[in-house]
């Protein structure tokens, strides 16, 4: 009998394997071999059907969902790999701009079982395996596949796409993938896959002289999105070749480059996959944004939440504050150990109104280690509710680390 009886034992199963979001790296298995050979025991789904592989530090999850609901308004069956969720684990694998079912997700395990005892993976591995799984049985016409962590090494990258994409450039997980921008953009490149078209975000300097080496020895045709020339004006967007502006639900001018890079993508497949221009402008001008990113958290109020986690993502948030000058800021923070830093925790001090609430697990960060940095409140489920009350006219920014999300959901809830 098998030992997956209901998505309650799914839950349970997954439950225990340890995740990065508790253990960090610890958690995380850099290397293809597993996921290969798993994959080769469910009949190598990553290979029967098209996709897109997105990588980048920063704006490839808003890129991958641009695309998806691009596609999907074409009428095109689309699906879609995205991490880490922020509710649900059903959130990751996506169709048609839909939760994956549970029924989708019992049916996999029970399917997979007999091969999880042969090939150990980590729970980032087994949610790739499971997205692979859920295009190929469900015939998508494209997988929109984002990158984990990194590229090279990461799970996704048994992949061989019709299109490859870096967003963007920027100091994260060093640890991992190397201390400077060079080094992060050699190992997001190992995405290249020979004669396979790479579509390039905001990147410049050294880092793009780097990925350019390593498109020109794989043979591949390299798309810069800045071309387009990405102009932004509080919520428009600009691009040479859309006759007017388009009209976003976007805050952070760094989204006028992330439409760029998604716009490219659908020309440099138009062959294959051609989308008429009013489609393109009626997703991106519907697109609701990413939950997480600049997210408005309250139907009423000004409060919104940034999963903001290195130093260009809140720059970013900083420059969305912009349209709020006339607003006194309040932030609620939540962070990780290693972000823990002078360089990511000084662009706060310029602000009043600083609060921190401390995560369960071994990567969160402690008050007393924020303490060092600024000087800053503690915030937690004894008083949340108490001080939120008091903010009700300020901007309220929820920032920090995506983790902190579903606290944040939970609190809202129990508010209102």
């Amino acid at each position: 009998m098998s030992r997956f009886q209901s998505i309650k034992d799914v839950w349970e199963y997954l439950d225990k394997i340890p995740m990065f979001s508790k253990t960090g790296v610890s958690a995380a298995n850099f290397g293809l071999k597993n996921i290969q050979r798993f994959c080769s025991l469910l009949g190598n789904p990553h290979e029967q059907f098209k996709s897109i592989h997105v990588a980048g530090t920063n704006g490839k999850g808003t890129v991958t969902l641009l695309l998806e609901a691009i596609y999907k308004a074409e009428g095109y069956k689309t699906g879609a790999f995205i991490s880490p969720h922020l509710i649900r684990y059903n959130e990751r694998v996506r169709l048609n701009g839909e939760e994956v079912s549970d029924s989708k997700i019992l049916e996999f395990f029970q399917q997979a079982e007999p091969h999880l005892a042969q090939v150990p993976l980590t729970y980032f591995e087994l949610s790739t395996a499971l997205a692979f799984w859920v295009f190929a049985e469900e015939k998508v016409d494209i997988a929109i596949v984002e990158v984990g962590l990194g590229g090279r090494l990461d799970s996704t990258n048994i992949l061989t796409p019709d299109c490859s994409v870096i967003t963007s450039i920027g100091l994260d997980h060093q640890a991992v993938l190397g201390e400077t921008k060079p080094e992060i953009a050699r190992e997001k490149a190992g995405i290249i896959k020979p004669e396979v078209p790479v579509v390039l975000g905001n990147i410049g300097g050294d880092e793009v002289q780097e990925i350019l080496e390593i498109a020109n020895s794989q043979g591949s045709d390299v798309v810069f999105s800045q071309d387009l020339n990405p102009q932004w004006s509080d919520g428009r967007v600009s691009l040479d070749d859309m006759e007017q502006p388009l009209q976003t639900h976007f805050v952070e001018p760094v989204n006028a480059s992330n439409v760029a890079v998604a716009y490219s993508v659908i020309r440099t497949l138009s062959d294959d996959f051609p989308i008429e221009k009013n489609k393109v402008r009626q997703a991106i001008e519907g697109f609701p944004g990413v939950p997480g990113r600049f997210e408005k958290m309250h139907p009423d109020l000004y409060w919104y939440f940034s999963g903001a986690h290195n130093r260009e993502a809140i720059q970013s948030l900083f420059e969305g504050l912009a349209r709020f000058n006339d607003k006194e800021v309040v932030f609620i923070l939540s962070l990780m150990k290693d972000k823990v830093t002078d360089e990511l925790i000084e662009p706060f001090r310029q602000f009043n109104r600083l609060f921190f609430y401390q995560q369960d697990g071994d990567r969160a960060a402690s008050i007393e280690e924020i303490r060092r940095f600024l000087s800053i409140k503690n915030i937690d489920e004894s008083n949340f509710e108490t001080i939120l009350t008091d903010f009700k006219q300020e901007v309220v920014i929820f920032a920090g680390s995506f983790y902190f999300y579903p606290i944040v959901k939970r609190w809202l809830t129990h508010m209102n």
